[in-house]
């Protein structure tokens, strides 16, 4: 329904206007209705952007940005598939069982996570082969996710180590 049914259909229980058809009343609705209808367009688009599960141009794409980097590459359903895993693992749980997830949630496999509370320290050691790009990526991420408070070592299969 349009705008100009809608307020059409909002006044005439009033009984005060007269609605006919070429009638002033109707014709200023009309006049309303024309600049009122893509006003009404941009927020259902606004409001369908806003929402992963829905969003399908700038609302998936602005996402990514603000996590990494755009991804139009993919399809629809896999950059929300991917924004939605990322939502997921940035839950803040700085538990191993947390970093666990998170490292699963980034793609890696092979890797054994290690809790020292005495120490406030979480040990990383990464089997998985990654190139340079890879570890920076990974590391960023682990970075953001983790605590002030918290020493996370992180051990690369190669022998290359970093500390967040």
């Amino acid at each position: 329904m349009g705008s100009f049914d809608s307020m059409k259909s909002k006044l005439a229980p009033l009984g005060v206007y007269s609605l006919g058809e070429g009638g002033t009343v109707c014709c200023e609705l009309g006049a309303y209705a024309e600049g009122l209808d893509p006003l009404f367009d941009e927020l259902d688009e606004m409001e369908r952007e806003s929402f992963i599960a829905t969003a399908e141009s700038y609302g998936l794409s602005e996402r990514e940005k603000f996590i990494d980097r755009e991804k139009p590459q993919l399809t629809t359903e896999r950059r929300r598939e991917l924004l939605i895993t990322q939502e997921k693992s940035s839950s803040g749980d700085a538990s191993a069982a947390g970093f666990r997830q998170f490292l699963s949630d980034c793609g890696l496999q092979n890797f054994r996570v290690d809790e020292l509370p005495a120490l406030k320290r979480i040990v990383i050691n990464i089997n998985d082969v990654l190139n340079e790009g890879e570890k920076t990526l990974i590391g960023s991420k682990i970075a953001m996710a983790s605590p002030a408070h918290l020493n996370v070592m992180v051990y690369y299969q190669d022998g290359d180590s970093d500390s967040y």
